[in-house]
This record gives C-alpha cells, sequence and structure tokens, in this order.
C-alpha cells in the first residue's frame, strides 16, 4: 500500500507542478537579477504550495481521492466511520504534507501500525484500497 500512496503522490504533484510550470517557463528567458529570480522563485513555489492545497481539499475532501489516487485504487476515508474526509481533514493533510510529510512521511508510514502518515494521524484519516460501489 506504502507504494500505492508515493505513486498516487508523485502522479498528483506532477498534475499540479505541470501547468505552474508552463506558466512560470517564459520567465526563464528574462533577463533579471539575482534577487528578482530568487523572488520569482518564491512566488512560484508559493504558487505550487497554494495549487497543490486547493487540489488535495477539493479532491480528497469531497471526493475522498485525488486523481492519482482514483488511478491506484486507493481513497481517503475518516478513521472513525469510513466516510469522506471533508475540506477541513483534507486540508490538515495536505498541509502537513507540505511542511513535515515530504520529508518523513514514508518512514513514518513504514513503522506505523495502520500506515499512516504524520498528515493522516493529525487528521485522523486512513487510506485504503478503493471501495467498489
Amino acid at each position: 500500500m506504502v507504494g500505492r500512496r508515493v505513486l498516487a503522490c508523485l502522479l498528483d504533484c506532477f498534475l499540479v507542478t505541470l501547468p505552474s510550470s508552463v506558466a512560470f517557463t517564459p520567465l526563464l528567458f528574462v533577463n533579471s537579477s539575482l534577487l528578482l529570480t530568487l523572488i520569482l522563485l518564491l512566488v512560484f513555489v508559493l504558487l505550487l504550495c497554494v495549487l497543490y492545497l486547493v487540489y488535495v481539499v477539493v479532491f480528497d475532501g469531497f471526493r475522498g481521492r485525488t486523481l492519482g489516487k482514483a488511478l491506484l485504487g486507493i481513497e481517503v476515508v475518516r478513521a472513525e466511520d469510513g466516510g469522506v474526509p471533508g475540506p477541513g481533514r483534507a486540508a490538515l493533510r495536505a498541509l502537513a504534507f507540505l511542511f513535515a510529510d515530504m520529508l518523513v512521511g514514508v518512514f513514518v508510514m513504514l513503522v506505523s501500525p495502520k500506515r499512516q502518515r504524520p498528515g493522516d494521524m493529525a487528521a485522523n484519516t486512513l487510506v485504503i484500497r478503493k471501495r467498489n460501489n
């Protein structure tokens, strides 16, 4: 399951990064000072974080799965009753991913009894194989 989660995350990050990269590419050809380049890079990273947060809140929060999770047959559910997480829990998971899970999430999943990353623990969610409806 950890492998599916990592692949789903990579797919989702690619889907978020692609349009942002297309929008940012013309700025690479502007002859600018180092300071302006660093400011533009910071804006790009912040834009990516905001787009990722919105993407996860919309898809995980209301459907229980992002496009990457759907392709790999997994979904996010509330730990207590198996329902769709909702936007608040999805936002908490996404923020935890952006600030902590990217560095330690896989290692925490490997040792967690329920295979939860820190964002799942904070939001009290689980990632499970997709239910057939």
